[in-house]
This record gives structure tokens, sequence and C-alpha cells, in this order.
């Protein structure tokens, strides 16, 4: 197990390696005096309006998580900000799909409001599908026009096309499966009772006797699910949820818009959203944190296919990504510095109420 994982994490910082090079050697063929030419020209008032617009997405993204929260449990949208910022910066230093800041938000959800960590897990999970509900519809209409307008080559149009209809038979399939499973469910049963017979599955041998396993299962499930199934039940709920996804959507795009006026480029508002939405779907796929490199790659590829000359594209490009990373890292690290010191780890403190994580005691 352990020379495998060393396998893993070797292939994990060699393909970093190689991202990162293939950007250096993009930005390096156009001329990285000619890039920084382009971004001294760009017009400073569009530049600021991205600057605000991309702060508005973030607030609006955190106010997102407070609309999912129990009303009886719902914290200032001031006081749930750096909760969300410090998950971003999360996001932002480990590699995958976004993944890394849900146990930063978790942990200190908990803190500030006490309850269960799987509870906290599922507000943020029913925050994340009202969202990527939006981003999907973007996503597919996006790719609908790349594979009908856009001048590039026939692989990439495949391959994108192919790991979006995988991802969505993904999905399906995981809300189909979830129909079978519940308190009651005989598919679950076997499921937990496969994982506690199985010698290897060392989280599952914890537990003193499979209906300890099952207790906690369901219990977990039910916590997680609990918003969710809240969401889905109320249509005001929901759709104030899909409502303030798209409008960030839209700000988000509206942020990049600005930078491709702010330097004179001749792009519609649609194709910026062809651009970012793509963009950010392969940074999703990467493995380097942040998606950083490959992002960057697509998005000036991108560009340039629709007819944006390469240095106006790089600084767009590195621009956007510029002050994702001033509030990714920026703020989302003094967020999570601030978080440390007021709700830092205590060496007595106690587990709360009803999320006691022991088993088989």
């Amino acid at each position: 197990m352990g020379k495998r994982r060393a396998i893993l994490t070797a292939a994990k910082i060699l393909a970093v390696l190689v991202v990162l090079a293939v950007l250096y050697l993009v930005l390096r063929g156009i001329g990285f005096r000619e890039i920084v030419e382009a971004i001294k020209g760009a017009d400073a008032a569009s530049v600021w309006v991205s600057v605000a617009a991309f702060f508005v997405v973030c607030m609006l993204f955190a106010f997102r998580m407070r609309l999912m929260m129990d009303p009886e449990e719902r914290v200032s949208l001031l006081a749930l900000f750096p909760v969300y910022m410090a998950g971003v910066f999360g996001n932002c230093v480990t590699p995958g799909a976004r993944v890394g800041g849900e146990p930063i938000r978790v942990y200190y959800m908990v803190k500030m409001l006490g309850g269960s960590h799987s509870g906290h897990l599922g507000v943020l999970l029913a925050a994340k599908l009202g969202n990527l509900s939006v981003y999907f519809l973007f996503l597919m209409m996006s790719v609908a026009f790349v594979a009908l307008y856009v001048p590039i080559g026939l692989a990439p149009k495949i391959v994108l096309e192919g790991a979006v209809i995988l991802i969505i038979v993904g999905i399906v399939s995981g809300l189909l499966l979830r129909k079978h499973i519940g308190v009651s469910s005989g598919l679950l049963g076997r499921l937990l009772r496969t994982a506690y017979n199985i010698p290897l599955l060392r989280f599952a041998r914890r537990f003193p006797t499979y209906e300890h396993l099952e207790e906690y299962v369901i219990g977990k499930l039910d916590n997680v699910m609990t918003p969710i199934g809240r969401a889905a039940k109320n249509p005001w709920a929901l759709g104030q949820l899909l409502v303030v996804s798209a409008v960030t959507w839209l700000l988000f795009y509206l942020a990049h818009y600005m930078l491709f006026v702010g330097l004179g480029a001749e792009l519609t508002f649609l194709q910026v959203i062809v651009i970012v939405t793509i963009s950010t779907f392969c940074g999703e796929l990467s493995v380097t944190p942040g998606g950083a490199g490959l992002i960057e790659a697509v998005m000036i590829g991108l560009c340039t296919a629709f007819g944006v000359d390469a240095q106006t594209a790089a600084a767009v490009t590195l621009m956007g990504r510029g002050i994702f990373y001033v509030y990714g890292l920026g703020v989302g690290g003094v967020s999570l510095a601030v978080l440390a010191t007021i709700y830092g780890r205590r060496r007595n403190e106690t587990v709360p109420a009803g999320d006691d994580e022991s088993v088989g005691q």
C-alpha cells in the first residue's frame, strides 16, 4: 500500500511538472516581453471592474452556503465569508476538482456553529449541487458551441465531449443509486455487509459488529442528505439556490469579459462564456493544485481559436488567474489564519454532541 501511494504521488508530481513546463513553453513562444507590454496597456477601469466582480462572486458563493443552512443556524454573511474563503485557499493548494476546501469549511463551521461534521458537509454539498446544475448547463452549451463553430482539431472535440458525457453519466447514475439507498434499503445493507466482511477495509473493521457499522453509516447519510432533501422539497429555496448560482456564474464570466474589453479584444460575451467554462472544466480534471497550468494553457488556446492574438490571450489569461489567486491565496490565506487564531485547535477540545467519531466504545 505504501509503495503504491508513493508511485501515485510521484506520478502526480511528474504530471504537475509536465503541465507547468508546457505552459512555460507556450508563454515563452508568445514572448514574455510582449505579454508584459500587453498587460501594461490594459484599461485600468476595466481591470478594477473585473476585480470588483470577482469579489462579488466570492460573496455570492458564501451567500449560497448561508442559503442552504438551517434558518436557526444561519450566521451573518460577514461571519461566513472567511469560512468560504478559507476553503478557496484549500482548493488552490490541493490537487483535484476543488475538494480540498470542503474539509476546512466543515471544520470551522463546526467550530463556529457546533453540530455534526456530516450535517455541515450536507449543507456544502447542497450548495455545490445547485451550483453544478447551473454550471453544467453552461458547459453543455459551451461544448456544443465548440463542436459546431470553433476551428480546432477533431480529436480535442471528441475528448472534450467524451469527458462531459462520462461525468454526466456518473452524476445521473449516482442520483439513481441514491434512490435505492436508505434506512430500509436492502441494497445499502448488502453493500455495508460486503464492506464489513472484507478484511482489507480497515475503516469497516473498526466497528465491533456489523450493526455498529450500519447504525454509524445510516446516521451519517441522514445528516448529509437532510440539507439536500430540504432544498429539493422546497421550491422557493431551490429556486433561490439556482438563481444565485446563475447570477454568480454570469458575474464570473463578466469579470473575464471586462479583462478582454480592457485589452481591446473583440469577443462577444457568449464567446467569453465558452472560453471560461471549458478552461474551468479542464482545470477541474487536472491533478495540479487549483488547475494551475492546464487552465491557462487551455484558455490561451481557445482565445487564439476565436481570433484573439496570442499576446492578448496570454495577458487576459494571466491577469484573470492572477486576480483569482489574489483572492484564493491572499484573502483565503488571511481568512484561514484568522479562523485558526479564533477557533484554533486546542488539546482539550471536546467533540460536539452527536458527532463523536469514535467507534466501538
